[in-house]
């Protein structure tokens, strides 16, 4: 059982358990909200270069002639899933249960495996910037948080895995 400590803000007698405000975070939710905002800050950054000696053009994922819109998709990506994730745990905002069938974990694994599979795609295309390189790392480890939060959600996490 958990100790509790009460607060009392300005004299007067509101008193505020510690237990309403729980801070809990799961390595999954940080994995998650940090990964959507590098792969959103990556967008910004050379996804690629192209030239010779002392002239090179970079561009970036916001391009639009170099990347097509998958660049611009993975930016939205970022920011759906880490903001949605940051919005769900730290704010009073509720989203809903079920989108076209699908819950927030299987969601956000279906969307940062896209955002996984543009950034392996791209770097088949040529010279490799900085932006893809950590664009990539960044929707591998959000892809990885989702899978985390999914095997999570099925049961109980803390119990070891039995055979039958």
């Amino acid at each position: 059982m958990r100790a509790r400590r009460w607060v009392v803000y300005g004299g007067a007698d509101a008193n505020v358990a510690e237990d309403n405000m729980d801070n809990n975070v799961k390595p999954s939710t940080i994995m998650l909200i940090a990964g959507g905002a590098v792969l959103f800050i990556s967008t910004f950054l050379d996804w690629a270069s192209f030239g010779s000696g002392s002239f090179s053009v970079g561009i970036n994922a916001w391009d639009v002639d170099g990347f097509g819109f998958l660049g611009i998709f993975c930016a939205a990506i970022g920011v759906i899933i880490g903001g949605g994730v940051a919005a769900s745990n730290f704010g009073n905002v509720s989203l809903p249960d079920r989108m076209l069938g699908f819950n927030h974990d299987q969601v956000h694994f279906i969307l940062s495996s896209f955002a996984l599979l543009t950034t392996v795609g791209f770097l088949f295309r040529g010279d490799v910037g900085i932006g893809l390189i950590l664009g990539l790392i960044a929707s591998g480890v959000m892809v990885a948080g989702a899978f985390m939060d999914m095997q999570g959600a099925g049961g109980n996490a803390d119990a070891p895995p039995t055979q039958f």
